[in-house]
């Protein structure tokens, strides 16, 4: 097997439940592909190569951007999204960690297989038109919620499901995406905004998450441009820190590019041009049943 351009043996790379093919630009989690874009992709090839070294964010931005000037907001979240892919610190599980003032440094122990990969095998094919979770929590009690909304984002563009934490608001939005999938062209795509403290960031996290090239601090007209042929359902997930700039987001896209819808979801209204705003009442508790009375005798 010939060595990668960096000088790395290119077999499959292990750690965790993952398998990492770069020369195939392909990551697996239990035989099933884990949905990154290429920049991420980069970041995470050359932090397993090197794992347990701390890689500095120039080394990171001069791989992953070669000859071109990024802010280093672009490689934190590519970093972020990154470590959202792979459940970094869920169940205890940790992969790559910050070095305050150096860098990251991915600290999972990995493993190289001894032999190259199947190309035959259909799971190293990393394709699809969605990154939704392969299982959802089970709803109860919203069985009516769920087509009625998406009813309403296939007619209006644009619908926040709106609600006190821990409703559910996640739940039915993912429930939609799945169910409305087929009928965007190009699929579905879910972002998860929680992980972001800053609102400028927004757009270059659906960058990342696309794939798309992110070579200035303004990544909107790359969007605009891959967009605006496509057919395609967005899902903002948890926009009510950045509310504001995520409004702003979210009109920008739906006027650059008419075959995008957006699903949000949002302890408050966005209040953007366009919205259709769903509140998700509180469940009912019903009333627990009245003990039985024994006749006397």
């Amino acid at each position: 097997m010939a060595d990668s351009a960096n000088g790395s043996v290119d077999w499959p790379i292990t750690f965790g439940p993952f398998v990492l093919i770069p020369s195939q630009q392909v990551l697996l989690k239990t035989d099933q592909p884990v949905h990154i874009g290429a920049r991420a992709f980069e970041i995470l090839t050359c932090l397993v190569e090197r794992a347990g070294e701390i890689v500095s964010k120039e080394e990171l931005i001069a791989r992953v951007w070669p000859n071109v000037f990024v802010h280093e907001g672009n490689l934190k979240v590519h970093v972020a999204t990154l470590r959202q892919a792979l459940g970094d610190g869920q169940g205890g599980n940790r992969f790559i960690v910050n070095v305050p003032g150096r860098g990251y440094r991915f600290v999972a122990a990995v493993s190289r297989q001894t032999s190259p990969p199947r190309t035959d095998d259909p799971t190293v094919a990393a394709t699809g038109s969605h990154n939704l979770p392969a299982s959802l929590t089970r709803m109860i009690g919203r069985a009516e919620t769920v087509p009625a909304i998406a009813n309403q984002i296939s007619q209006r563009r644009f619908v926040s499901i709106v609600g006190p934490g821990g409703i559910g608001k996640t739940t039915i939005a993912l429930a939609v995406a799945s169910a409305l999938t087929s009928s965007y062209r190009d699929g579905c795509r879910i972002l998860d905004l929680a992980p972001l403290s800053d609102p400028r960031l927004v757009p270059s996290a659906l960058a990342v998450l696309l794939g798309v090239g992110a070579h200035s601090n303004d990544p909107i007209p790359n969007l605009i441009a891959v967009l605006e042929d496509k057919q395609i359902l967005i899902v903002l997930d948890s926009c009510e820190h950045i509310v504001d700039a995520t409004a702003v987001f979210a009109e920008q896209l739906l006027r650059g590019a008419s075959g995008v819808h957006v699903l949000a979801t949002s302890r408050e209204p966005l209040r953007a041009a366009g919205e259709v705003v769903r509140r998700l009442p509180r469940l009912e508790i019903p009333p627990r049943s009245a003990p039985s009375q024994h006749l006397r005798r």
